[in-house]
C-alpha cells in the first residue's frame, strides 16, 4: 500500500474505471477500506461493492473529503460538469488528479477546478482488463517525482507505464488508445479468412490468436525492428511475399497510416469540446 496517499478514489464505473479497482486492489496497492468509488447508475455501484467490499456513492461530492488521489474516469464529455461537481475549497492542495480522458488537456482540466493541484493525464488502452495495457502518462509542473511513480504504481497494476510530454498525447491515443480496437478488426478479417479457405471457425481463431500473440512476443523479446522479422518468414517466391504483394497491392500499408492519423485528429477535436 502507498502510505502517505493511502486514501483514493474513482470518479466513474464504467469499464475502465473498474479495471483500474481490480489492479489496485488484486495487487494489494490499496485495502479496500480506502478506496471509494463514484458513478451515477446504483445497481452498477451494488456489484462492485459486492465483488470488491470497497466504498460507493452515488454523490461525486463525497470523493472531495476522503480522497487522497482522485481518478476522473469518465468520457470527455462529461469532465466539466464532474469537476465542477468536486471542485471546492475542501479540496486539498496535494491531492493527485488523474484523468483517463481522451483528448482533455492537462491545462483545461487546471482551469476547471481553478486551483493550483498536481495533475495527471494518462491515456491507456482497453488491454488493461488482462493487465497488459500500456498506459501514457505525463504531469503537470505541481506533481513531484514522488507523484508520479504513485501513479506510475497505479497504472502498472494493469500493464506497463511510461511518461512522455504533453504534445504526444493525441498521437499516443491514435496509435496505443485506439490501436486495439484496430488490432480486433485485422483479427477478425484473419479469422473470417481463414474460415473462407475451409478451417473451422474455433480453429481458425485459435490459430490467429496465437499467431498475432506470438509475433507481438517475438517482436518485444527480441528488440529487432519488425522488416528484418519480416524478411525472416520471407522465402524467396514463398507463400508470404504472395501475401505481402497483394497487401501493398491493396494499400493495407497506406490504410494504417492513415486510420492513426484520422484517429489523432480525432483526439484533437475531442479537446477543443
Amino acid at each position: 500500500m502507498i502510505e502517505e496517499y493511502k486514501k483514493i478514489s474513482i470518479v466513474g464505473a464504467g469499464v475502465m474505471g473498474e479495471v483500474i479497482l481490480d489492479g489496485i486492489i488484486s495487487s494489494n496497492l490499496y485495502s479496500p477500506k480506502n478506496v471509494l468509488i463514484t458513478a451515477l447508475r446504483p445497481k452498477n455501484l451494488e456489484i462492485i461493492k459486492e465483488k470488491y467490499n470497497v466504498n460507493i456513492s452515488t454523490d461525486n461530492r463525497t470523493v472531495v473529503n476522503f480522497s487522497d488521489i482522485i481518478i476522473l474516469a469518465v468520457k470527455p464529455n462529461n469532465m466539466e460538469s464532474v469537476i465542477k461537481e468536486i471542485s471546492n475549497e475542501s479540496l486539498k492542495n496535494n491531492t493527485i488528479i488523474i484523468s483517463i480522458a481522451a483528448g482533455i488537456s492537462i491545462k483545461k482540466i487546471s482551469n476547471l477546478f481553478n486551483k493550483n493541484l498536481p495533475i495527471i493525464r494518462v491515456m491507456t488502452n482497453t488491454a488493461c482488463m488482462v493487465k497488459n495495457g500500456m498506459s501514457v502518462l505525463c504531469g503537470n509542473e505541481f506533481v513531484t517525482p514522488y507523484q508520479m511513480n504513485i501513479a506510475k504504481e497505479i497504472f502498472n497494476s494493469v500493464g506497463e507505464t511510461m511518461t512522455l510530454q504533453e504534445k504526444y498525447f493525441d498521437a499516443v491515443t491514435g496509435l496505443s488508445g485506439s490501436g486495439p480496437g484496430f488490432l480486433f478488426l485485422i483479427a477478425e478479417t484473419l479469422i473470417d479468412a481463414g474460415v473462407l479457405q475451409g478451417l473451422p471457425r474455433d480453429v481458425s481463431r485459435k490459430l490467429v490468436i496465437e499467431t498475432m500473440l506470438g509475433s507481438s512476443l517475438l517482436l518485444k523479446k527480441t528488440d529487432k525492428h519488425p522488416a528484418p522479422l519480416k524478411d525472416m518468414v520471407t522465402s524467396p517466391g514463398g507463400t508470404t511475399i504472395a501475401g505481402i504483394q497483394v497487401m501493398e497491392e491493396y494499400k493495407v500499408r497506406a490504410a494504417l497510416l492513415k486510420v492513426v492519423e484520422v484517429a489523432t485528429k480525432k483526439s484533437k477535436e475531442l479537446g477543443e469540446i
